[in-house]
């Protein structure tokens, strides 16, 4: 094994990060207007590509495992096992007894495999789980066996299968890892980034050196999450959420910059805490983009760009329902019924979504001749695929559906399919969304935290607003949701920012720098060029009818 924070032979760069650094190039190339639109931290190749895990990672600190954990996997009575392992279990009665008692009263087969130099699994096998104990440490593992490994287990993987990793060599399953320690200073190795970005530690302890340790190695690789696995504990991978089996902890660490202070967060299998469940669950995949936003420049800018749409119409709804005749109107600013093109881009976490989407069928009942949607979570197919991106290219008006906004940030920020939809607005159609649909115009993304949405400010998603405005915060469902003193805190931290918090049923249409507000509540502006006065309210709240200036800051009078 190469070590000295040299990756290991058989970790070759990634074949995909190339092909879409490429196609990158290339979109700028044939398409040099819309290249332009672009702004400086608008790029794809920044942001990783695989935003969860297709399959199941269970990592056990110690190589004792109990049935009662393993029950937590769900129906592991219909599912089959096997388990690799470095003692020879057909002459190790110890061994085969304590693999028969932790495993096959929860599995309805098992089979237990050796891990000799001459073994080779038969992955036509099919089998559903499979666990890997092994005593020796990552060093002592024969680097092709580590080779074939990864192989076996990443195909595995891939299918949505489940992968138990158990005892020392528990760590090698992430991007980098500690392999030793000499003169007290980590010695890094390059694992199988089966755990994707993430630098972990397991027999972590909450101390002073077990947190230096870790954020030693996040300042030679700060783009990873550390995770410090307590002894006696497990932690569970599932998608892109984490949480914790076992009595005791997992602590994430991002390391700090010049402007960001050591991010860290403590989790551990709670039950009492559902209604935080900050305190037991962690999103991944936001604690990877968190930890790239930190290596990037700082957002938002001090002085961004002045809110004005220089060509189109935004249309801009706080959810809960539509003011009268606002769809007529954004029918009309596409093209009317027969020349309009339009778009619709739901909001979903899902992979695949129904080929019926009820935004399509009401355009069509309108009269709208040609209507269509678009939807995928993958940012390679969104950065690339011809078929895929063909509605954009004619498009004339998008609408953006409800939902949890961050989805919309993974699967379109920075690719082609942002770009072309920028574009929509540059050669003077109109784009709208309601609720996160709204959010996700302005340039900083607002209320996207992918663990509730409680908090107006989320970390690593800040910077995923689609951008067809800029020098705004946006949320929705303002006084319903009692956000105000949300927005409050977001415009004290972030003063060159204009916040607008609109009301459900509840609109702003923009032209130029003018927002004019209808329905049937209120949109509210926050401006911290004004001062704050303790016995009034810090926003400007206005009605159906009334209009603001974005650019200047002010109230236009009605005359």
């Amino acid at each position: 094994m190469t070590l000295n924070n040299q990756p290991l032979p058989w970790r070759e760069p990634r074949f995909t990060s190339l092909c879409a650094l490429c196609l990158t190039c290339l979109a700028a190339i044939v398409t040099p207007e819309i290249a332009r639109a672009q702004v400086f931290d608008e790029r794809f190749d920044s942001w990783p590509v695989d935003l969860k895990l297709k399959g199941t990672i269970l990592v056990g600190e110690t190589a004792n495992v109990s049935p009662e954990l393993l029950k937590t996997l769900g129906d592991t009575q219909k599912q089959s096992l096997v388990v690799f392992t470095n003692q020879a279990v057909a002459t190790n009665q110890a061994v085969a007894n304590e693999i028969a008692a932790t495993y096959e009263p929860i599995f309805n087969e098992v089979k237990s495999c050796e891990l000799t130099p001459d073994f080779q699994y038969d992955a036509s096998h099919g089998a559903d789980v499979i666990a890997w104990h092994d005593v020796r440490t990552a060093d002592e593992i024969p680097l092709q066996q580590l080779k074939q490994l990864e192989s076996w287990f990443r195909g595995h993987i891939e299918k949505g299968k489940t992968l138990l990793v158990f005892g020392p060599q528990a760590k090698i399953l992430s991007k980098v890892f500690v392999a030793s320690i000499i003169n007290q200073d980590p010695v890094i190795a390059t694992g199988m980034n089966l755990i994707p970005d993430c630098a972990l530690e397991t027999g972590f302890a909450i101390s002073a050196p077990y947190k230096q340790q870790m954020l030693s190695v996040l300042a030679s690789h700060p783009r990873c999450v550390g995770i410090g696995l307590e002894k006696n504990t497990a932690i569970l991978f599932r998608g892109r959420k984490v949480r914790v089996l076992g009595d005791g902890q997992a602590t994430f660490m991002l390391t700090a910059n010049e402007h960001q202070p050591v991010r860290v967060q403590t989790i551990s299998n709670d039950a009492s805490s559902r209604r935080q469940p900050e305190k037991s669950l962690v999103d991944l995949t936001e604690w990877r983009r968190d930890a790239i936003d930190r290596t990037l420049e700082p957002f938002p800018p001090e002085k961004p760009e002045t809110p004005i749409v220089d060509n189109g119409t935004l249309i801009i709804v706080g959810g809960g329902g539509m003011p009268k005749g606002l769809m007529g109107q954004f029918v009309e600013a596409a093209g009317g019924l027969e020349n309009a093109k339009l778009v619709y881009v739901p909001c979903e976490e899902e992979d695949e979504v129904s080929p019926e989407q009820g935004m399509v069928a009401s355009w069509k009942s309108m009269g709208v001749t040609n209507a269509s949607f678009l939807h995928t979570k993958d940012r390679v197919r969104a950065n690339s695929d011809e078929a895929f991106l063909a509605p954009l290219k004619d498009a004339t008006g998008i609408w953006f559906g409800g939902g949890r906004q961050w989805n919309l940030a993974d699967s379109y920020y920075g690719t082609l399919a942002h770009q072309m939809m920028k574009d929509v607005v540059r050669k003077g159609g109109v784009i709208g969304g309601s609720s996160a649909g709204a959010s996700i115009q302005a340039r900083y993304l607002a209320r996207a935290t992918p663990i509730e949405n409680f908090k107006i400010m989320a970390p690593g998603y800040e910077r995923g607003g689609l951008g067809f405005i800029s020098g705004v915060a946006i949320d929705q469902h303002f006084t319903q949701r009692g956000r105000q003193p949300d927005m409050t805190q977001l415009v004290n931290r972030y003063p060159q920012l204009l916040g607008i918090g609109l009301d459900e049923a509840t609109a702003i249409t923009v032209k130029g720098s003018i927002a004019q507000v209808s329905g049937r509540g209120k949109v509210h502006f926050y401006d911290r060029t004004q001062p704050v006065y303790p016995d009034r309210p810090d926003f400007v709240a206005l009605e159906d009818g009334q209009s603001y200036d974005l650019a200047k800051r002010q109230v236009i009078e009605n005359r």
